[in-house]
């Protein structure tokens, strides 16, 4: 293999920016944040211990903390002596689930990346909507500590990639794989069975075969971890007597507030383009088809479904990027190329 070649792709440079972007702020969020204060840290870490008596949500989502489990198995001894004097506790196993997170989290980047450029907006301007989604509010928390959220990003980036560019492989892949990233999944899958280039009869068989593995690989686990309260079943179907609360939480000022606040002023760039510039909302009504509409509706049920609406927010943010970046280059268009004849 050619390695000069191979470092010069632009995949591969745009996550090397991602990974540039984000390792600062989150290392920042690792190192002054009290682990112990996050109810899913303290899950993901016990789960990297091989404890798997945990929430009977939480405790099926084993990728993430295998995989920062194998890595501070290697280099733990290492990251020990990178701790900061003043960081509470044990440092290797959160310094690895930081290491697999940050990079995770960048090929997530690299994903949004590829899904603006699929609309035809500019390089610049892609990069542009990436770096929107990696300083937005959440990223950094989700990069930096035991969550694993990130996978799961990844997973839904790949989906709509997959369907924009309506690659059967990557679909595939995502309907097989998501539901074990996060089992919120299964609220985006059915857009690869309404809006991907498949047999419909055929793609039910790929259904089945993904619902058999999820649930096989539930039964195996609670087989020889019986949950010790309620199973994950009913756990997740408790979820639905949020709605209520989320409903209220949603149109209450508070609620907006805590939702905007992941944009923050980026929101004035888009908001500029609609104002500066016809094409750009004729853009973004072409933009808001039938999949993206169903993907905005699931996003937002699942936002109604949880205590912390404000993080559910963050699946829209591939969304987000492409009106970022179509805005962007409809403010080049209509105002700096302008000023500058």
């Amino acid at each position: 293999m050619n390695w000069k070649q191979f470092f010069l792709r632009e995949a591969v440079l745009v996550f090397f920016f991602c990974f540039a972007v984000i390792f600062g702020p989150a290392i920042t969020v690792l190192f002054t944040n009290d682990l112990s204060q996050f109810t899913d840290c303290t899950t993901y870490t016990a789960l990297a211990h091989f404890d798997f008596e945990q929430s009977a949500v939480r405790r099926y989502r084993v990728i993430i903390p295998f995989l920062a489990s194998g890595l501070n198995a290697i280099g733990g001894g290492l990251f020990n002596k990178l701790a900061p004097t003043y960081f509470a506790g044990n440092f290797s196993l959160p310094f690895s689930f930081f290491l697999v997170n940050t990079t995770i989290m960048s090929f997530f980047g690299t994903m949004v990346y590829r899904y603006c450029r699929a609309f035809d907006v500019t390089r610049f301007a892609a990069i542009i909507g990436v770096v929107f989604v990696l300083t937005a509010r959440y990223t950094a928390y989700f990069a930096a500590l035991p969550f694993i959220d990130s996978f799961f990003f990844l997973m839904v980036a790949m989906t709509l990639v997959g369907l924009k560019e309506q690659n059967t492989k990557l679909l595939l892949f995502c309907l097989l794989v998501g539901p074990f990233a996060k089992e919120s999944y299964i609220f985006i899958a059915p857009m690869i069975f309404f809006f991907g280039p498949f047999n419909k009869w055929k793609l039910l068989g790929w259904f089945g075969l993904s619902g058999l593995l999820v649930f096989g690989y539930h039964f195996i686990y609670d087989y020889y971890c019986p949950p010790k309260v309620v199973g994950w079943f009913m756990a997740e179907v408790y979820h639905f007597y949020f709605l209520k609360k989320g409903l209220a939480m949603l149109f209450s000022f508070y609620g907006l507030y805590k939702i905007v606040i992941n944009i923050g002023f980026w929101l004035l760039v888009p908001l500029a383009a609609c104002y500066f510039s016809p094409a750009y909302r004729q853009q973004l009504k072409k933009y808001c088809n039938a999949s993206v509409l169903f993907f905005i509706g699931a996003v937002v049920f699942q936002m109604l479904l949880s205590l912390s609406m404000e993080r559910m927010f963050y699946i829209l943010m591939p969304v987000l990027a492409v009106v970022m970046a179509m805005a962007f280059d409809e403010i080049r268009k209509q105002v700096i190329l302008k000023v500058g004849k």
